[in-house]
């Protein structure tokens, strides 16, 4: 059964009472990630009408471009959605209405055109200015019964774009008709006309679109958008992994998947254990698909794995360690003393995430898929945020991302039991790229482990992830050491 989600506020503050029983399902002005919280298939409908741009992060251009690439019909109007479908609509995204044709056709060019300052909406998105597109449309309509000259109506615009969006409205039209040269009569005569007659092409625009998502998916009106390609870029990664949405949550979540995730990597005591045989396992697939190794000689998924660093020219096989010293920088001084096989494999998962561009975190979110993980994962993060509105109850100018690096990182070697000078590799261990990436996604927590250690070590026991990452087999993990050479 297909979605369809509209994203209206100040443009249409009664949408809800609108849709009520239509299956549509309004949600707040759209801001940049929203749009990946969405649980959007092919054949859904999204329509955007209103959207933040101040403060918070507007809607991103590829955001939009992702859900058309995977068949979902993308429709603005209004507002925001106008202003992104203008953009976007080369690419798939349907405009709706006047306000969208006038910048698409470039009779209006400047964002702010649109835009305004309004109450929440548990206020109604009540407003406190007047957008710049409803006065043109107004006082255009003013001339035309002959309130005042088209003259005049050009010059308050002018007069009016100058302004900040916030300091628009009719009840400074006095102050702009003196700016204006405007006899002071007929600038009164207009106040009384706008404020009785207000044009509102936003309002008239969101209703359209409205009338566009009633509509069934197979009228001709709402065709299928042309196939796009999006290249996910690493922001487009970065993005996806922030707003996805952990398992049995909707949207809006404070939870995200990648919160969990990070908890997990935090606090398990033995997902080193469960990244590296996941690690293992997923660089022995890729091996399969790009190099055609398919388990020639029965060889575990280590063995494998180690192949595969061979084949993308990470080193040559058989291996001489004198010609491997770049080993020494992916593991401690106790770990030089290892079969040179297992160094390899444990170089491998610290490194694959840059020597083998391995996306690790969305690879790994698949943990989340085991209830009992993801139920202790949840509590963790749900604690961690209790206290944390707790501490900007007292201190509200505490930034969590302030906590100093130094404190972190002793909570970190305290909590995986390991010396301070081998953070670095620990941090790779679980996943990290860095012991600096292991340090922002612990400060979220630091609060809660540094002063309630008991909820999280009691939590940690029942923590388990290492039954859940793939099996490495049999087969003794030196017999790698002696492995075939392939190129691809």
């Amino acid at each position: 059964m297909t979605k369809t989600y509209c994203f209206v506020g100040p443009s249409l503050p009664d949408a809800p009472e609108r849709v009520a029983g239509t299956g549509i399902e309004v949600l707040p002005p759209v801001a940049a990630g929203d749009l990946g919280r969405l649980d959007a298939r092919a054949g859904d409908v999204v329509g955007i009408v209103d959207g933040y741009f101040h403060q918070r992060g507007s809607v991103r251009h590829k955001e939009i471009l992702d859900l058309i690439s995977r068949g979902v019909r993308v429709l603005g109007a209004s507002s925001m959605g106008a202003l992104r479908a203008a953009e976007l609509d080369r690419f798939g995204m349907r405009g709706i209405g006047r306000i969208y044709a006038d910048f698409r056709d470039g009779r209006l060019e400047a964002d702010d055109e649109v835009t305004l300052l309004h109450a929440p909406e548990d206020e109604g998105y009540r407003p406190l200015s007047e957008p710049l597109v409803c006065m043109r449309a107004t006082f255009t309509a003013a001339a035309e019964r002959g309130v005042c000259d088209a003259a005049t109506a050009e010059r308050l615009v002018t007069v009016f774009s100058r302004r900040p969006y916030g300091w628009r409205s009719y009840g400074a039209l006095a102050e702009a008709g003196a700016e204006a040269g405007l006899e002071p009569t007929t600038v009164r005569e207009l106040q009384r006309y706008c404020l009785a007659h207000r044009e509102d092409p936003k309002r008239e625009d969101a209703l359209t679109l409205l009338e566009h998502l009633r509509s069934d998916p197979s009228d001709e009106a709402v065709v299928q958008p042309p196939p796009v390609t999006v290249h996910r870029t690493s922001f487009l990664y970065a993005w996806q992994l922030a707003t996805r949405a952990a398992p049995g949550d909707r949207y809006p979540a404070r939870t995200s998947a990648l919160g969990l995730l990070r908890a997990c990597q935090l606090f398990a005591p033995d997902y080193p254990v469960y990244h590296r045989d996941t690690t293992l396992g997923t660089l022995a697939s890729l091996c399969a698909a790009e190099c055609g190794e398919h388990r020639p000689d029965g060889a575990t998924a280590a063995v494998r794995a180690v192949r595969h660093g061979a084949h993308h020219g990470l080193y040559r096989l058989p291996a001489d360690r004198e010609r491997l010293r770049f080993l020494d920088q992916w593991l401690t001084s106790a770990e030089t003393g290892l079969p040179l096989a297992e160094q390899l494999a444990t170089a491998l998962v610290r490194s694959c995430r840059t020597a083998l561009r391995l996306p690790w975190d969305e690879n790994a979110l698949s943990l989340l898929d085991e209830e009992p993980v993801c139920d202790t994962a949840r509590q963790l993060v749900r604690h961690a945020q209790e206290v944390n509105d707790q501490v900007h109850g007292v201190r509200p100018d505490l930034r969590i991302d302030t906590i100093p690096r130094p404190r972190v990182l002793e909570l970190l070697a305290s909590y995986w039991d390991t010396p301070t000078d081998d953070l670095e590799l620990a941090a790779m261990d679980r996943g990290f790229v860095s012991a600096d990436a292991a340090v922002a996604a612990a400060r979220p927590f630091y609060f809660l482990a540094r002063y309630n250690e008991t909820v999280v070590r009691t939590l940690q026991a029942s923590l388990t992830c290492a039954r859940y990452a793939q099996t490495r087999g049999e087969q003794p993990l030196g017999a790698a050491a002696s492995g075939t050479n392939r190129s691809r």
